[in-house]
Order: structure tokens, then sequence, then C-alpha cells
């Protein structure tokens, strides 16, 4: 976690480097890039989930520093801030606290822990509440508002927004649930994988599926205990790794949101975040009944890294570009980059120079299996097809057989390679607080 806290310290001082711009990006650069090489090099413990996130963390907080301090200057970010704590709650914009105060270590780690940017002026405008100026002057009977620099003016929040304390139960069911998922899956297949292939082994040999088998297709299966092993790895495992993945970013989102709402309020009322900092880091499951890659990857799954990939992506984008080529490079670059990041956790656990060409392979080519199908289903299918009932049904089917095709190919690859299953069941919890264990006993 090196990479985090020298990231922290450079933001905290920034100002404060007694360096020429040149000289200071090459030092930033430089000491950033030193850190993120020995944490995949030298992993600083025997636990894999610990140097996986370890390298993992440190590839995602660089792209993160390029991102606040070469492409963003901190002396441009400006946050929202509440002033007073009435009923309604009033914002204002406030730029970044001078280097080396209380107020700048303050909100370089909330910068550290606040990946999507939600409250800061660089971020998406779509984590921000509606905000309503409230500093409005009175002239002639007509409110006119007033001419004043956003960092002057005051808000409220146009809408109500969800109740603390209904926040935060949901918050918690979310962990429950969360830690339920992750539960089973490091029980199951990291405890107990042996004994799943087993389970697995008997099942598909077991008396009313070889009658089944010889009633319906006239003669018996009976696979051999490695084909049934390959299975698991095939079929089962993926889908709950990708569930134990979900489940592992969704809890922790949920753990810090009820410290930062529910915890810190209790403790510091005025230093307490509001549940509008903590939308949902996952889209609706609606995207998966109708399923494309493009809307997998960029409405279902976590969007915790997409502004620093984007922004890291677009920067490496020549200003000259065309629109539409620019926004396809972007992609590809994001993947790109995204690959990067976790061939670095999966080079941290496994050594292995074979693994990593293989996630890149997998993240290289992704941009272009969701621009197959893009052009397939939107420009060809949608385009030239009536817009009837059935044939909305058809280019159902040809997303669906797509989607499960990508899938069946690329998901034994990545899962493989990637370390991620590993890393996920090795978490030294401690028995007492497994679930699974407890009701397995």
């Amino acid at each position: 976690m090196t990479t985090i806290l020298l990231v922290g310290a450079l933001l905290f001082a920034d100002e404060k480097i007694p360096l020429s711009p040149f000289l200071k990006r090459t030092f930033y650069v430089t000491t950033i890039t030193s850190s993120v090489i020995a944490s995949a090099l030298f992993p600083p413990t025997s636990l894999v989930i610990i140097n996986y996130a370890n390298a993992f963390l440190s590839v995602a907080y660089a792209l993160r520093a390029i991102e606040l301090l070469l492409v963003d200057n901190p002396r441009r970010l400006d946050r929202l801030v509440k002033v007073n704590h009435a009923s309604p709650a009033e914002y204002v914009w406030k730029p970044l606290p001078p280097a080396l105060t209380l107020g700048r270590l303050l909100s370089v780690f909330d910068l550290l822990i606040n990946p999507r940017s939600i409250g800061w002026a660089n971020g998406s405008k779509r984590y921000l509440p509606g905000l309503k100026r409230t500093n409005v002057a009175a002239q002639n009977g007509f409110c006119q508002k007033a001419e004043n620099h956003r960092d002057d003016g005051r808000f409220t929040v146009k809408e109500a927004t969800q109740s603390r304390l209904s926040f935060l139960v949901k918050e918690a069911l979310k962990l429950f649930i969360a830690y339920l998922v992750y539960d089973a899956y490091r029980v199951v297949f990291g405890h107990n994988y042996a004994a799943l292939c087993s389970n697995f082994h008997s099942f598909l040999n077991g008396p009313h599926l070889l009658q089944f088998e010889l009633q319906y297709f006239g003669h018996q299966l009976r696979p051999s205990s490695e084909t049934s092993a390959r299975l698991v790895r095939r079929f089962l495992l993926p889908p709950a790794c990708w569930a134990a993945c979900y489940a592992f970013i969704d809890g922790i989102h949920a753990a810090v949101a009820l410290i930062d709402v529910g915890m810190l309020y209790l403790i510091a009322p005025t230093r307490a975040s509001d549940p509008w900092m903590y939308p949902p880091v996952f889209g609706s499951w609606r995207y998966m009944l109708w399923p494309r890659l493009k809307d997998i990857w960029g409405k279902l799954w976590h969007d915790l890294c997409r502004r620093t990939l984007i922004s890291s992506s677009s920067a490496l984008i020549p200003r000259w570009t065309p629109v539409a080529l620019g926004r396809f490079f972007v992609g590809v670059l994001s993947f790109v980059i995204s690959g990067v990041v976790h061939a670095a956790g999966t080079y941290a656990v496994s050594k292995d120079l074979h693994a990593v060409l293989m996630m890149m392979v997998f993240f290289i080519l992704l941009p272009f299996f969701v621009a197959l199908q893009e052009a397939v289903s939107v420009q060809v299918l949608e385009q030239f097809l009536p817009d009837w009932y059935i044939t909305r049904i058809l280019i159902w089917a040809v997303d669906v057989t797509y989607v499960v095709w990508w899938g069946y190919h690329t998901a034994p690859m990545f899962f493989s390679y990637s370390m991620i299953p590993e890393s996920l069941a090795s978490a030294p919890l401690p028995g007492s607080w497994s679930l699974w264990e407890r009701f397995q006993t």
C-alpha cells in the first residue's frame, strides 16, 4: 500500500514541493513508477489477497495520481462542502485547502477513498444531487440570481434525498448479503474445493441422472473424476467468482458508507458525509435481461475506476482526433490500462509472465468483442430489420447467444490466469466469523 501513501503525501504537499513544474512532474512520475514496480516485484506478505490487492491498487492509484496531479491541477479541485446543518442543509463550492494543513489532509483522504470524485467539481455531474442556489437578491419584487463566483454561492438540494436512517439500514442489509455471498464462495470454492469436485462427480454419476440420460439419450455418459473437475472449473467457478467479486466490492463500499455516514455522524456530525455521497457502485441488473457487453461492462459492472481510466486514456488521445474515432480509442485504451492494473495483481501473486500475457490479451480483445456486438446488433439488425415484436425477440436472442459464446470462451481463460479466485479464497477470516462453516457443522 506504499503507493497509496505516496500519492496521498504528494497531494498533501504539492504546492510546497520546491521544484519547477518540469522537475516536479519528473519527480512524481519517477517515484510513483518505482513504487508500482516494487509492489509487483516484492510482495509485502505471504497472503495472496494482500499481495494481489497491493499490486492492483498500486497501479490503480498511480493512475489516480496522473488524473489528480498531472491532468487536473490540485489548485483547480473544488469540493462541495456543507456549511450548516439546518434543514435544508446548505453547501458551497470550496477550493482544495492549502498544502500541509489539516483541511488539506482531510480532503486528500476523501480523494483517496473516493475514486469517483463524488462531491468534487472534477467528478461526474450525475453523482451530484440537484442543487438550487439560495443566495438570491430581491429587486423591485423580482428574485434575481446573485452574480457571485461559484465558490461564494450557497446551494441546497432541490429534491429530498434518502434519509440517513433508511440509507444506513439499506447499506447494513447490503453488507450482510455481500458477506453471505463472499463467505459462501470462500468456504465452498476456497476451503472445500476438492469436496465440491467430488460431490459434483457423484451427482453426475448418480442413479437418477444416469437413468435420465439412459431414458432420453439412450446411453449413460458417466464422466470421469477429471472430467467432472474440468466441468466445475469451466461452468461453476466463473459465475461463483464473479458473484464473489461483486459481493466483495459492494460489501467494502457498504462498510465504508456505514462508517462515514453512520458512525462518524455519532462522533463528529459536522465531518460525516451525507447519503447522496455514496451512490451504488454497480448498475441495475436489468442490463442482464438484454445482455450486451457494452452495457454489462459500462453500466452494470462497478464504476469505481471508470473516471480514472477515461481521464488517463483521454490524455493520450491527440486533440485533432475525430470525435467518433477518439471515443473508440478511449474505450480501447481504457480496457488496455485496466488490463495493466489486473496484470500487476496477477504477476505479484503468480510471478508468471504467461499469465500476465493472457490477462493483457483478454483486455485487449474485449473492446473489439464489444464493438463487434454493437456493429451487428445496433448498426445492422436494428437498422435494417422492421421494428416488429418478433424481430426484437430475434435481436435479443442474437445478443444472448453472443454473450454466452463470449463468456464460454473467455471466462475460463480470465479466471485461470487472473489469480482472482485464489485471492478471494485466501482471505484470513476467523473460522468463527463464517456463517457457512457453522451451517456445515
